[in-house]
């Protein structure tokens, strides 16, 4: 298996301790001494959800080298992934985070990080037991016959070309409907929250001991300050139970307005009317920001392409087309897209970096707002074909311009295009070709690939409203099949406001940002510190590494002074949790090879926890082997 050996490559690099159980269908590619569980947990009891599904579930990522009895935590970092974002984009700075801790000591012994991140409830109504019976046989073709059918694939028009998904679905899934989810309508931030209350429930502090960190990435980064301004059940805001903040560009916030006006409570509770009467869609589907790479299917095609990354060759042709291609509305570069053979490693490349190739604007813009550097695709025109350019005007990017982002003036097209080449991608990254460019898509590949075999997740039976299903959401995707309406819109309710006080149809929520005060926060971002600057006034230990520098008010020094050339003028928007760290002891971090987060928050968590706290062994949460 591909994973495996990617695993053992790395074994040399970070060798896992000889005590260690043998966990090697669920060690992090590259980090053998990192071992990651798929979990769940009951979790906040929505209205009308059906018990079955209120669940909090997060992947967890710890030492191996303790296997089945984890060591006492010196800090648990829970992470929230961004807008529409899973676990799996967290897998790499999640890993680093933990392997960097093995190095350092802590009371005389190694130091031991957690990462905890939460799942998107969307993603735990995925039926995946067929997804799970490919990695099983091997086979990815099995995938994608249950769930897009063979009659997906349309037969090769060249010789040597394999057939490729260009087809319609047929396969015996289908997606739950709107109706059958109606009861989504009430996946609200209080829904989100306690599932993260639940999550922290299970780590055990001993008394006068501080531990848990938050830490959000994009849209997370907003839920980290309305959560910690929560008034929770017990009276507390979230802000006193908490070690620190962190925010990986998004926030950190204090609200833009002091409080919503009548007519602004109106217009959120008459939308609110709209999600439960059925009149508003509940998820996602096809629609909104992310368009037509967005819902089920979308999900599940994502989905089938993970098994595929997990056991083709990298080198091999891709058989899935690029999801930018064939959108609607069309994009410059369509044409281009269709017509380019890719390896795998080229598609997994494409797909999310924000300027594949240099300059040329085939990037949708909103994959040009939330993709990464990974590198470039190694494309030429054909010689005598370079003015062959589409010359449909290129799509204005979402945000300021970003280095190594120019403004496109060629523009490929499918004229430009070598039919008998299957195109390769040259890597960012440590050691990698593309010096402005600090993340690599082998591990955007992997960490769409991977899914821990160990995992509690078990099937449940649960009766919609279109029939009876069967939800086996225990192996982990890369993709979150029905991303809810009513948390992306309360996400950006809660977050505009100081303060939030509502008791009525249902909500009840005490939010207070001016309570954020006293608490360590640390900021990664690309704005400039100049143009944001520290906007809790109650905090004196503030740290932000941003695209200038890296600048820390006196307090944060006393604790962990960083080299101030430090930087993220490399980083796009998913580098901050996705950045390459295969060579920390070269450059300075920031630069590729060096992660800047992984590099400044390590120690910064470590030095702003108090004691160790007792984190669940995996037979108390019933982990099991799933294949």
């Amino acid at each position: 298996m591909r994973l495996k050996a990617a695993i053992l490559a790395g074994a040399a690099v970070l060798a896992l301790p000889a005590a260690a159980a043998d966990y090697s269908k669920s060690t992090v590619p590259g980090y053998p001494d990192v071992v990651a569980e798929y979990l769940q947990t009951p979790g906040y009891q929505a209205v009308g959800t059906p018990k079955a599904l209120n669940t909090a579930t997060f992947l967890r990522l710890r030492a191996a080298g303790d296997g089945e009895t984890p060591k006492p935590a010196n800090a648990v970092i829970v992470g929230l992934p961004g807008f529409s974002s899973t676990p799996p984009h967290w897998l790499y700075l999640a890993s680093q985070l933990v392997h960097r801790a093995q190095g350092q000591t802590c009371d005389g012994k190694p130091c031991r990080i957690e990462v905890w991140v939460l799942q998107r409830r969307g993603a735990n109504l995925a039926q995946t037991e067929v997804l799970r019976e490919a990695r099983v046989k091997k086979d990815p073709k099995i995938a994608l016959d249950h769930y897009l059918g063979a009659g997906s694939l349309v037969p090769a028009t060249r010789p040597g070309e394999p057939a490729k998904v260009t087809g319609l679905p047929s396969g015996a899934w289908t997606p739950l409907t709107q109706t059958d989810l109606a009861f989504m309508a009430d996946w609200d931030f209080q829904a989100y929250a306690g599932d993260v209350d639940a999550m922290i429930g299970l780590v055990r502090e001993k008394t006068g001991n501080k531990n848990i960190f938050l830490a959000g990435h994009s849209q997370g980064g907003g839920f980290v300050a309305n959560y910690a301004a929560r008034r929770q059940t017990d009276g507390k805001r979230g802000v006193e139970k908490l070690s620190g903040l962190i925010f990986l560009d998004g926030g950190p916030s204090a609200g833009t307005a002091d409080a919503p006006s009548a007519k602004e409570l109106d217009t959120y509770f008459a939308k609110l009317a709209d999600f439960r009467s059925g009149k508003a869609r509940v998820y996602t589907d096809a629609s909104g920001m992310l368009g037509a790479i967005a819902g089920p299917m979308a999900a599940a095609s994502q989905s089938v392409a993970g098994i595929y990354y997990a056991f083709a060759d990298p080198k091999a042709e891709a058989i899935f087309p690029l999801r930018t291609a064939a959108m609607v509305p069309a994009n410059p570069g369509d044409d281009f897209l269709k017509a380019v053979r890719l390896t795998w490693l080229a598609r997994a490349g494409t797909s999310f970096d924000t300027d594949p190739i240099p300059g040329g604007g085939v990037q949708m813009p909103v994959l040009q707002f939330l993709g990464e550097g990974l590198g470039y695709l190694d494309f030429k025109p054909v010689p005598g074909t370079e003015a062959a350019c589409d010359k449909t005007p290129a799509p204005m990017m979402m945000g300021p311009p970003r280095p190594g982002m120019p403004k496109p003036d060629c523009v490929p097209s499918a004229a430009q295009v070598d039919p008998a080449r299957v195109y390769d991608w040259v890597e960012g990254g440590g050691n990698g070709g593309s010096a402005l460019d600090v993340g690599k898509a082998r591990l955007w590949l992997d960490s769409q690939a991977f899914a821990p075999s160990r995992t509690n997740i078990k099937p449940v039976s649960v009766a919609f409203k279109g029939g009876a299903r069967t939800i086996d959401a225990s192996n982990m995707i890369a993709s979150n099949w029905y991303p809810s309406e009513r948390w992306d819109y309360d996400a950006q309710f809660v977050s505009r406001f100081k303060t939030l006080m509502v008791d009525r149809e249902g909500v009840k929520l005490d939010v207070d940002k001016g309570a954020i005060a006293n608490v360590p926060v640390y900021v990664a971002r690309q704005s400039p510190a100049a143009a944001m600057g520290n906007p809790f006034p109650g905090v004196s230990d503030f740290t932000e590494v941003n695209k200038t520098g890296t600048w820390q008010t006196d307090a944060a020094k006393a604790i962990t002074a960083f080299d101030p050339k430090i930087n993220a003028k490399l980083y796009f928007h998913t580098d901050f949790v996705s950045a390459d760290d295969s060579t920390p002891d070269k450059g300075t971090p920031g630069d590729p090879g060096n992660s800047a987060v992984a590099a400044t928050l390590t120690d910064w968590v470590l030095k702003r926890s108090k004691g160790a706290a007792t984190t669940p062994t995996p037979r108390a949460l019933g982990v099991r082997e799933t294949y």
